[in-house]
């Protein structure tokens, strides 16, 4: 059994945004252009030996926060293999009841922020009456980092000062590090070393050093890192896929992964028991 801890099934008005977008900006990429659906999506997961999914949704405006919520909920209800994340916008106005109904009403594990999509950093202070909230409720925040790359129109990198920031002032509340800042994975190893709130996610690292390789860049001490780091803490880091917006398609970023030969108790802690513990701390498969 498979936990993918980073996935995004969208609204199919999202989905088809998404595919023209890695058609504008990636063209070589295997799925560019191609139609994406929920049911499409799940299929292939399913057919890598995935049963459960961390489905996350993000507002790129604040209009869309109920929308995305909601759908995720519904989506939740429909297939018992997702694990909803729900998010919100900085412009949203009442952010403590945004949170309050999707963990209440919509009975949501965590939730998300992509900074770099939505347009704001996650130190703004305008988003500490959610992550107030957040730590009142119990539930954990993802929040994005690394592959700036990607994202040329950025003003404002998320900074390991900036996450380090948060991690203290909101000390209860359980951070997810997507993409451990890649490629400066040394700052997220500075987190979990030195912070028990903090988990790492390793979502697209292990193909973006095959990727930057193939291309003629040394990822020697990345691949180092990275390895050493999972021998250490595995049992604080998650493995997903970003489908189907992640490095390539399905098949090649699994492909991707078990070309590394990790030790088999870092492959299970990487694809099952760290997601499964958690989402179990949270009271997920309980309430399931």
């Amino acid at each position: 059994m498979i936990i993918d801890a980073h996935v995004h099934i969208l609204p199919q008005r999202r989905l088809d945004g998404l595919s023209i977008w890695l058609g504008k900006e990636f063209a070589s990429h295997p799925l560019a252009g191609k139609r994406f659906t929920v049911e499409k999506i799940l299929q292939e997961l399913s057919r890598n030996g995935v049963t459960h999914v961390f489905n996350s949704v993000f507002p790129m405006k604040a209009k869309e926060t109920e929308e995305l919520n909601l759908f995720n909920y519904h989506l939740s209800k429909k297939f018992t293999r997702i694990i909803p994340f729900g998010s919100l916008h900085i412009e949203n106005q009442d952010k403590k009841r945004i949170v309050d109904r999707c963990v209440h009403e919509y009975g949501f594990l965590g939730f998300k922020l992509h900074p770099y999509v939505q347009e704001f950093s996650p130190d703004d202070e305008r988003l500490f009456p959610a992550y107030e909230r957040m730590e009142d409720l119990s539930k954990p925040i993802n929040i994005h980092t690394g592959f700036e790359d990607y994202y040329p129109k950025v003003e404002k990198r998320i900074t390991l000062s900036a996450m380090e920031g948060l991690v203290k002032k909101f000390s209860s509340l359980m951070y997810i590090i997507p993409h451990m800042f890649y490629p400066r994975l040394s700052e997220a190893v500075y987190l979990i070393e030195n912070y028990e709130n903090v988990y790492l996610d390793t979502t697209n690292i292990f193909s973006a050093i095959l990727q930057d390789e193939q291309r003629g860049v040394n990822r020697d001490r990345e691949r180092d890192m990275l390895m050493e780091t999972l021998k250490k803490w595995s049992k604080r880091m998650f493995f997903g896929t970003d489908h189907p917006a992640g490095m390539s398609d399905v098949d090649t970023i699994f492909s991707d992964f078990y070309s590394f030969n990790l030790p088999d108790e870092i492959k299970q802690d990487l694809l099952h028991d760290t997601a499964y513990k958690f989402a179990e701390r949270y009271g997920y498969f309980k309430q399931q």
